[in-house]
């Protein structure tokens, strides 16, 4: 039985990597997306109320709890927004799954790759020299990346995500490895 060369096995554990690259940054993104949410919402519904019930009875005379309040509304409201402010939520999810993206990109194009190979369009010498190339991409990503942390929980999430898909859709490899197992027997 033929064996699948190590370059076809480099890049597609490059594949995986992507994968799970993709899938980490795309979690950490719902993560902010949802603690951007989680600020912003209240501090509109809080501006509305401030801005609405208050200014309406602007000429009438408030009970003093009902200042005490307003003041602690537009107080929660300025914490949240200097939190949403400090964290910059929107920012960093968005990077996060911008940089999920690139992965995805190197994933897909190693996914390509190999099934060039296999369908004997590109020789593995043309498939090596794509190697460099992807690596250099994938390096470039990586270094962008560490601007912005994944959690261990995200992380982790992701790994268990990638191995459920890897059981439930072999790669290219695994398909062709199976084959050639049937076709030896």
């Amino acid at each position: 039985m033929k064996s699948v060369p190590y370059t076809v096995e480099v890049i597609d554990k490059l594949r995986w990597n992507s994968h799970l690259g993709k899938h980490s940054h795309f979690y950490a993104s719902q993560k902010g997306r949802h603690l951007h949410i989680l600020c912003g919402i209240p501090i509109v519904v809080i501006n509305l109320i401030l801005g609405s019930v208050f200014f309406a009875l602007l000429g009438t005379d408030l009970p003093d709890w009902s200042k005490w309040v307003g003041a602690i509304l537009a107080l929660i409201a300025a914490l949240l927004g200097g939190v949403q402010t400090f964290f910059n939520f929107k920012k960093s999810y968005e990077s996060h799954r911008e940089i999920g993206n690139e992965y995805l990109a190197v994933a897909r194009e190693c996914e390509r790759l190999i099934a060039l190979y296999f369908d004997r369009i590109l020789d593995l010498e043309h498939l090596s020299n794509e190697i460099e190339s992807l690596n250099t991409q994938y390096s470039s990503i990586n270094q962008r990346a560490e601007e912005h942390i994944v959690s261990e929980r995200a992380y982790k999430k992701a790994l268990d995500t990638q191995n459920k898909k890897t059981e439930k859709e072999p790669s290219l490899i695994q398909k062709v490895q199976a084959i050639r197992t049937e076709v030896g027997n």
